[in-house]
């Protein structure tokens, strides 16, 4: 028989390798839609399998996918290497978000809601340093081409500039807002069919669903004088 940690490690391994699989397979199929204001920002739907794997059985297999989805991205998307570099940024950043702060959770009695919040607070603003610096420093011809889309999609005249930087940095932060509800949401829906299917048995309960669980049954902290 194996031990429960000989069966932890080859669920995870198992893990790593399919969800990875999946999410790579979806990246090269034409399954993303672009985000309208900024066209080259895309909502894609092999993220979610990352999140998947991350939310459903922790951080390695949610990590691990992310670096193949990545690694495909070079190789099939576009814009490579930036491109594939920001949305491994986008993807990470948003993970570390969220088990950073679920290890706070656990630790005190705060709303879950603030999991996802914080989350997607340091994909934002990740993404917003490193934009910053890809066009105004590192690309900045993309500077031009993302105000000329912000002109189109607005109806006003906006100039290269401060004014136009910084309307282009605020709708890529919307942008990657609406990516973590469209990541998240369905990954917790699919980690939940997962545990009633008994997916999970033998194995450690997905920390979503202990967090989900902690907080139904605990009162929401608040602060006393």
């Amino acid at each position: 028989m194996l031990r429960n940690s000989e069966i932890r490690t080859t669920v995870i391994v198992a893990v790593s390798t399919v969800f990875g699989a999946l999410s790579a397979l979806l990246a090269i199929m034409p399954l993303s839609f672009s985000f309208p204001i900024i066209p080259y920002l895309k909502f894609d739907i092999a993220e979610i399998p990352v999140v998947t794997a991350f939310i459903g059985f922790g951080p390695i297999p949610g990590i691990v996918s992310s670096i193949t989805y990545w690694l495909i991205l070079n190789l099939f998307g576009e814009w490579a290497p930036i491109g594939p570099a920001m949305k491994f940024l986008a993807v990470t950043s948003m993970l570390a978000g969220f088990w950073i702060s679920y290890k706070l959770a656990s630790r005190f009695r705060i709303s879950y809601i603030l999991v996802f919040l914080f989350g997607g607070l340091m994909r934002v603003l990740a993404t917003t340093i490193v934009n910053y610096l890809l066009l105004v420093a590192i690309a900045p011809f993309f500077l031009e081409y993302a105000v000329s889309f912000v002109s189109l999609a607005l109806g006003l005249k906006i100039d290269v500039g401060i004014g136009g930087l910084m309307l282009v940095l605020a709708f890529t932060a919307v942008y990657n807002i609406l990516h973590v509800i469209f990541s998240l949401f369905p990954s917790i829906v699919l980690v939940k069919s997962f545990s009633r299917q008994g997916l999970f048995l033998n194995l450690k309960e997905p920390w979503i669903m202990v967090l989900l669980k902690e907080k139904k049954s605990k009162p929401s902290y608040r602060l006393s004088l």
